[in-house]
Parts: C-alpha cells; structure tokens; sequence
C-alpha cells in the first residue's frame, strides 16, 4: 500500500512548463506524485530526492518502467544545489516540488519511534545516517532547550510542566522508548487531551530531530538557485510553521527592497527573483479530504522564478 500523494491535479497544474522539462521531486517518498509527473509530461525527466533510503528502495521498484526518464538520489534537499548542479552536472530545472508530508509506512513502522501510538525505540530520524536521535534529545537536551522545542515546534501548552515531568524522569533512569515517553508526558493530565499533546510533544521532538525547519529555508533557496527563468516551485506544508517559513520565503524574495519600514532611501539592494502564482494558499477539496483524510492539513503554495 503506498502513501497516497495530495493535491496532484494542482501540482501538475503549477509546476509543467515543458513536457520535456527537467523536475525535481525533493521529497519523492513513494513516488506518488512523479508518478504524475512522468504520465502528465511524456518526455519530462523527474530527479527524485529523498532522505529516507527505504523510500527511494520503494520508488525504485514501483517506477522502474520509466527508466532514465528517472533519476533517484539519497540526500538532503537542504543541499538541492550541490546535488542538482554537482553531483549530477544539470546546469538548471524546470521545476522543484516539494511535499513535506510524512510518508505514512514510515510513521507506522515502530522500529522508527515516530508514532506515540505504537512502542519502539526513541529515533524519529528520516536519514538512518544521521546521528542525532529522540533519545538523544529527551535525554541529553538542557530543560531550558526541552521547553523551547515544545513550545516553538509544537505549540504545547503546559510545556514547562511536561518538561520537568521528563527531566525528573531521566534522573531515575534513561528514556528508551517511545512507550515510556508517552506514559511520562501524559501522567497527571485529563484523558480527553492526551491525544492532541502526544501528537504536538512528538511532532516537535521530531522536527528537532531533523532539523526540519532550517533545512526548509535553506532548501528553498538552493531551489531558487537550480530553476531555470520561468521554472517553477511548488510547496506542499502540513504545519504552520512550515507555511510560515514558506510564506515569508515568498513574500521576502517577491519584493524589490526589504528594507525596514521608514527608510527614506533603499539600502539593502535587494532584488525580487520570483512572482507569486498563488494569491490565496491551495487546499485540497472536501472530496479529497473525504478520501484522504491526512490531506485536511494540507496548504500549496507555488511561484515562478523570473
């Protein structure tokens, strides 16, 4: 069963120019959406990209018919350029997607530790070659970092008291599992929100994990390096402070001066490098929603750089 792809029909609609174009999927998963891209532009070549070995394993074997017209790589796209540019000697692309859901085989395999609701180690690493894990970070992390996760990264209310409730706990002995996180973080509090916690306490320990939101900024701009005049991005955000980055990305390299309010003369030089093509942030229909509930929380912003 593979992770059903979003909003497809509105990728394909913002990201083809060229039906012989060069596109790079940056977080390829299970393929889902160069899938479409191939089928929709028949002698389009799509560069897949993916941190995570055994989705690009995956990928390899369900898109195998297309080719060459495929090219998968394991890697970052933080590092979108030196690998685009570098490794594989493009000298620009027509189009960059990024999907920055999790793939669902992944959150539902408890050897990974992403899930609250099954036990298993504390890793919650995308690239098994990284070093720092979950347990690393419930562990080792200073209180004060600990809150400031959990707080930045996933909105928790009451994090001080979750924070010292983990702290006192390591203290006693390490936690290893995703089982023992979940019972600490939990104890004291109403039944009736243990869920929504859980899930804000894990995303964020998640994000920390793989630099998610700092590898986001910079892969937007290794992206605005390696389109082509005309090229277009397209982004697929599942939590606000990812559309935030998205955002404010947009926003910032869509303007001429970037100056503070008030200057009477512009002094920073800056120049816009692309034009917004969506006015309001996409998502998906009811319909879509209705057959793919993990689509509800998915936002679509795209660009064209000039």
């Amino acid at each position: 069963m593979f992770h059903r792809s979003v909003l497809v029909q509105k990728v394909l609609e913002f990201l083809l120019t060229a039906d012989d174009g060069v596109y790079v999927d940056a977080t390829i998963g299970d393929g889902g959406h160069t899938l479409a891209i191939l089928n929709a532009a028949p002698k389009a070549t799509v560069i897949g990209i993916d941190s995570d070995k055994s989705a690009l394993e995956t990928t390899k074997e369900r898109l195998k018919f297309f080719g060459k017209r495929l090219e998968l790589v394991h890697g970052d796209f933080e590092n979108l350029d030196d690998i685009v540019l570098g490794q594989l000697g493009y000298g620009s692309v027509d189009g960059v997607l990024f999907d920055l859901g999790l793939r669902s085989v992944m959150v539902e395999d408890r050897f990974r530790g992403f899930s609250f609701k099954k036990p298993g180690p504390l890793d919650m690493r995308f690239n098994t070659d990284e070093t720092l894990t979950a347990y690393d970070v419930v562990n080792r992390y200073s209180p004060e970092d600990l809150e400031r996760i959990l707080r930045e990264y996933g909105d928790v209310r009451g994090a001080r008291k979750i924070v010292e409730k983990i702290v006192d706990a390591r203290k006693k002995t390490p936690i290893t599992t995703t089982e023992q996180l979940a019972e600490i973080v939990v104890a004291g509090l109403p039944q009736r929100v243990h869920t929504d916690v859980l899930a804000r306490v894990f995303q964020a320990i998640r994000i920390e994990v793989n630099r998610e939101f700092e590898k986001l900024e910079r892969g937007l701009y290794a992206a605005l390096e390696i389109l082509r005049p005309g090229g277009r991005l397209v982004v697929i955000s599942y939590h606000s402070g990812e559309d935030r980055i998205v955002k404010h990305f947009m926003a910032t390299e869509s303007r001429d001066c970037i100056c503070p309010p008030g200057l009477p003369v512009c002094r920073c030089g800056h120049k816009r490098q692309i034009k917004i093509l969506t006015k309001k942030v996409v998502r998906p229909s009811q319909e879509e929603i209705k057959q793919n509930p993990r689509a509800r929380s998915a936002r679509l912003r795209a660009a064209e750089k000039l």
